[in-house]
């Protein structure tokens, strides 16, 4: 045979090929998935994978949160989630109906927001309605500036805890004179609260307490006053009216005055478990809360406790506002966290100033109102025993 003549081919019969192969090194193949051929078309339509709701990784809050970890929300992080059930509304949903099921289109944002909401607010109604305490709860609703909210949403909040729990929920009028609690609410009241205090020694039953309350149609029961004068009320006065209203009912929401050193105001302060502040989207409603923040602070363990854990709702009266972000800003540098501050779009019946009734609330008033509402009583559950841990 004749020898190879080209340089280094004597060498090649020195090399000697193995079985093994080195293994490929590893390809992230999460991130890079191949491209489905668009000339492929799959056997059924009804075999594509079913559309899940999009996980979003929430950042971690640096404000501490004790309150609202009682308030169950929809866990988006679950590794078991199902999937989700397949479009009911929008065109999605019209075709799934119309071929039968054949279609298992997935549900739009718009339609998958609408579930997650009805199942916060399930999960709030069931915070609201299945939360017990040993002994009656108080809800102080205050600021010191007029007209910033707090006699409707005393109204709204009571009426939405009544509604969800089946009554049992009493809203006082506890300001130094004669409020607008009763003209705000559902009818007229023959007995209010200045016929109380007066025959307040002769109330032993509820049945003769039910004389003086006005019952509205979310079933919370309003304590208001008269179109007649009544004398302005006392510390003594408020402390016997919420005692003797807490032995028949299970909340009581006191609508407040605008005068923080007044005897009735530090009765209110002195039986409460809960402060909800309303504010209008206003610098000057903003800064008088903030000054009740500060006046709190310096009256005692239990007030400054509901300083500290106070819930803040903003409110929107269709007159020229503030911008939100800057309003809350500074309730957080006071030392609020950021999941008790709420706030309430505008509506057309709250802001016609006249009578309340929840059935008439747009859908996302009565919405923001059942959140806050389960953030209210998430909160009193734990001032309630750290309150009376103390004692």
């Amino acid at each position: 045979m004749t020898e190879l003549n080209f340089p280094g081919a004597r060498r090649s019969d020195m090399y000697v090929e193995t079985e093994e192969r080195p293994d490929p090194a590893p390809v992230a193949t999460e991130a890079l998935e191949e491209p489905a051929d668009p000339f492929i078309e799959p056997d059924e339509v009804g075999d594509a994978a079913p559309t899940r709701v999009p996980k979003t990784k929430q950042p971690a809050s640096t404000v501490p949160t004790p309150a609202s970890e009682r308030v169950p929300t929809p866990d988006s992080d679950d590794e078991d989630a199902e999937p989700a059930a397949p479009a009911k509304e929008g065109f999605n949903g019209f075709l799934n109906q119309l071929f039968g099921g054949l279609f298992k289109l997935g549900p739009s944002a718009k339609e998958l927001a609408a579930r997650e909401l009805t199942a916060s607010q399930s999960s709030f109604e069931d915070l609201i309605r299945q939360s017990t305490w040993t002994r009656a709860v108080g809800l102080l609703v205050a600021n010191k500036k007029g007209t910033a909210g707090k006699t409707p949403l005393s109204i709204l909040l009571g009426g939405v805890l009544a509604a969800i729990r089946g009554g049992s929920v009493a809203i006082l009028e506890t300001s130094d004179d004669k409020g607008q609690l009763a003209y705000r609410a559902e009818g007229d009241p023959q007995l209010g609260m200045g016929e109380l205090v007066a025959n307040i020694s002769t109330v032993r039953t509820q049945s003769q307490l039910r004389g003086y309350t006005v019952t509205q149609t979310s079933f919370a029961s309003v304590i208001g006053s008269t179109p007649k004068w009544r004398p302005p009320l006392t510390k003594e006065n408020v402390l016997k009216v919420a005692s003797i209203v807490d032995e028949h009912f299970t909340i009581r929401v006191m609508d407040t005055g605008n005068q923080y050193s007044s005897g009735p105001f530090g009765a209110a302060v002195e039986v409460a478990d809960v402060l909800v502040i309303p504010t209008m989207l206003a610098q000057d409603a903003v800064s008088e809360a903030l000054e009740l923040l500060e006046f709190l602070e310096h009256q005692g363990a239990d007030a400054a406790r509901l300083a500290r854990s106070a819930i803040v709702v903003m409110m929107s009266d269709g007159r020229p506002e503030f911008k939100p972000s800057k309003l809350k800003k500074q309730f957080m540098d006071k030392g609020i966290a950021e999941d008790h501050i709420y706030s309430v779009p505008y509506d057309s019946h709250v802001a016609e100033r006249g009578a309340l009734t929840l059935a008439k609330l747009a859908p996302a008033t009565r919405q923001a109102l059942t959140a806050i509402a389960a953030g209210v009583v998430a909160q009193t559950n734990q001032n309630v025993f750290e309150k009376d841990q103390n004692r």
